[in-house]
C-alpha cells in the first residue's frame, strides 16, 4: 500500500484515518515537529502604528494631526515633564562592568544609593582607563577596582553603589554579557535585588525626562520623516509620564530600557552616523520651554499612549486585547500598515514554531492541533485552543499566545501545518499534508 493523501488547513489540523485492510491493533500519532503560521504586523495592535505615523508624515500629515488620529478625542497640549526617570538598564544580571569611553574622564563612586537631589562625598574617584566591575553576591553588591596604571584595595560590599561622572567630559559603557551601551547623561546605580528565592543585580539609570531619557530612545528609525518623529517623541514622553508614580521593586526602576516599556538605547541614539542629530532635534521641537513639553492628554492629563510597530491594516480596541474600554484606544484604519514599500518586514510575514514552544506556551505536554476560536472585529485572533496527545485542551487569548510563542502579531491569517502518517508494519502507508508523522503499529 503506498499511497499519499494531501490535506490543507487554514487554522486546524485535524486527521481522521479509516482503514479497514489495515491490521496493527493501535494506532500511534507523532506530534507534530512544528508549524508555520503566515500574518501581517507587528506589536500588539493598541494605539499608535509607527509604521502609520510613517506613512502619513510621507502624504504631509503634522505630527499633531497623526496622534489626534490614533488617539481620537485626545489633544496634544505643553505639559510639566521637568521630572526625574529611574530606567533599568541591566536586570536579573549577576554582574555588569563599566568603562569610561576612550579612557577619558572620571567616575565619582558613593556607597549606598544616593538619591540625586543629594551631593555627599565620594567613597572613591577613578581616572578614566579604570574598569569597575559590580557582581551580585548573596544580597549584595561587590566592586572591583582595575587599571592598567594603578592598583586598587579591595572594597567591602555594600547593598547599592552610585555612580557620577561630568557629562562634558566623560561618556561611560555598560557591558552586561555580550552587549555594550554608552550612557551620558545622569548617574547610574547597582543594587542587588532580593526576591523570594535570590538576589540579582539591577542597574538603573536616572537622568531627566524632559530631554536626556528622550534622545536616547531607540523606537524609530532617525531617518524617518520629521512629523513621524516628532510624533513619536511626544507619544514617548506621554506613555513615560504614566510611569513615574511608581518606583519598581522587581527592576528598582520606573521604567524598562526594553519593549516591555519603551526601547532606550542611551547615548547611542544620540550619536548615530548622519541621522542621530535628526532624532535629537525631533525631540527638541516638542519642547515648549525648559521644563514643559507638548504631550498627547485627555481632560489636561497625560493619556496612557500605548503604540506599536504596525498593524494588520486596523488598529485594535484596547478592550478586544486587554479586556478594558478606554475611549481614545479604539481601532482605526490603518493602510499604511499592509504597503510593502512602507512596511517592508511585516506587511506580510511567515513564521514557524517549533513543537516545544508551542507545548510551552500552552503548557500542555504537547501540541498535536490547534483551533482558532474566534477572532477580533480587526481580523486578529482573540481565543486559541491546543489539543494534546493525551487529550488535554488549553485556551489562551490571542495576545498572550503571540507573546508566549513569539509570533509579530495577533493578525493570522492562516497555517500550514504538514502531517505524514506510516503504518510501520508489513505495509507502510504514509499520509502527508506537511511535517508532522502518523504512525500506525
Amino acid at each position: 500500500m503506498g499511497k499519499r493523501w494531501h490535506f490543507l488547513t487554514s487554522f486546524t489540523v485535524l486527521i481522521t484515518v479509516l482503514l479497514s485492510s489495515v491490521t496493527p491493533a493501535q494506532a500511534m500519532i507523532q506530534i507534530p515537529t512544528e508549524f508555520r503560521f503566515f500574518g501581517s504586523g507587528y506589536g500588539h495592535g493598541v494605539g499608535m502604528s509607527q509604521i502609520g505615523a510613517r506613512g502619513q508624515a510621507l502624504e504631509g500629515k503634522t505630527a499633531v494631526e497623526i496622534l489626534n488620529y490614533y488617539y481620537p478625542g485626545t489633544a496634544v497640549t505643553p505639559y510639566p515633564d521637568n521630572q526625574l526617570i529611574r530606567v533599568n538598564i541591566a536586570n536579573l544580571t549577576n554582574s555588569v562592568s563599566l568603562n569610561m569611553v576612550g579612557g577619558k574622564g572620571e567616575i565619582r563612586v558613593y556607597r549606598g544609593d544616593i538619591p540625586p537631589s543629594e551631593n555627599p562625598e565620594p567613597f572613591g574617584v577613578y581616572s578614566g582607563d579604570t574598569t569597575a566591575l559590580f557582581t551580585n553576591f548573596a544580597g549584595n553588591v561587590v566592586p572591583v577596582m582595575s587599571s592598567p596604571t594603578a592598583k586598587y584595595a579591595p572594597i567591602n560590599p555594600d547593598k547599592a553603589w552610585t555612580i557620577r561622572w561630568e557629562t562634558s567630559t566623560t561618556t561611560i559603557a555598560i557591558t552586561n554579557g555580550t552587549t555594550t551601551n554608552q550612557y551620558k547623561y545622569g548617574q547610574i546605580v547597582f543594587k542587588s535585588v532580593q526576591n523570594l528565592v535570590s538576589s540579582y543585580l539591577a542597574v538603573t539609570n536616572t537622568l531627566r525626562l524632559h530631554d536626556e531619557y528622550l534622545w536616547g530612545l531607540g523606537e524609530v528609525p532617525s531617518s524617518w520623516p520629521a512629523a513621524a518623529l516628532e510624533a513619536q517623541a511626544i507619544a514617548a514622553r506621554t506613555y513615560a509620564l504614566g510611569k513615574l508614580s511608581r518606583l519598581r521593586p522587581e527592576c528598582d526602576c520606573n521604567i524598562y530600557s526594553t519593549t516591555v516599556d519603551q526601547n532606550f538605547v542611551g547615548y547611542a541614539k544620540e550619536i548615530e552616523p548622519i541621522y542621530g542629530i535628526k532624532w535629537k532635534e525631533a525631540v527638541n521641537r516638542t519642547f515648549v520651554d525648559a521644563d514643559n513639553a507638548l504631550t498627547v492628554t485627555l481632560n489636561e492629563r497625560p493619556i496612557s499612549a500605548f503604540y506599536f510597530s504596525s498593524s494588520g491594516g486596523v488598529t485594535q480596541n484596547v478592550k478586544d486585547v486587554w479586556g478594558n474600554a478606554i475611549a481614545y484606544l479604539q481601532g482605526v484604519p490603518d493602510p499604511w500598515s499592509l504597503d510593502p514599500q512602507i512596511n517592508r518586514r511585516y506587511a506580510l510575514w511567515s513564521r514557524f514554531v517549533s513543537q516545544q514552544t508551542m507545548a510551552q506556551a500552552f503548557g500542555l505536554p504537547n501540541v498535536v492541533t490547534y483551533t482558532i476560536n474566534s477572532r477580533t472585529p480587526t481580523g486578529s485572533i482573540s481565543s486559541i485552543t491546543a489539543l494534546s496527545l493525551n487529550g488535554s485542551s488549553v485556551t489562551l487569548t490571542g495576545e498572550v499566545f503571540r507573546s508566549r510563542v513569539k509570533l509579530p502579531s495577533t493578525w493570522i491569517y492562516n497555517s500550514k501545518p504538514v502531517i505524514r502518517v506510516q503504518f510501520v508494519a508489513t505495509d507502510c502507508i504514509e499520509l502527508l499534508v506537511q511535517r508532522v508523522p502518523l504512525c500506525l503499529k
